[in-house]
């Protein structure tokens, strides 16, 4: 898919001192958020996609598709598209 076809579903900014997870389920992947950092949450368009349920957890919080295994997660950072992996440091993208 080409970075256009992804839509833009939430965007989540650390505003507290202390690194923060955005864990991105049901495939399981990280996005670990430093002070300050803001993403967009990006996925694959898809029927099963949305509403999203976020919750918030430990250390960040917990953001599940409404029906859909695998939502292909990516998130934009400073205008880079990334591949949320397990675990994506944004530290690695400055």
């Amino acid at each position: 898919m080409t970075a256009e076809a992804y839509i833009v579903v939430g965007v989540f900014k650390n505003d507290t001192a202390v690194a923060m997870s955005l864990y991105l389920e049901m495939v399981p992947e990280e996005v670990i958020l430093d002070p300050g950092d803001e993403v967009e949450l990006l996925a694959r368009p898809s029927e099963h996609l949305l509403p999203l349920d976020v919750a918030p957890v430990e250390g960040g919080l917990h953001i599940h598709a409404h029906n859909d295994w695998d939502p292909d997660w990516h998130v934009r950072f400073r205008g880079q598209l990334i591949k949320a992996g397990h675990p994506t440091r944004l530290s690695d993208y400055r």
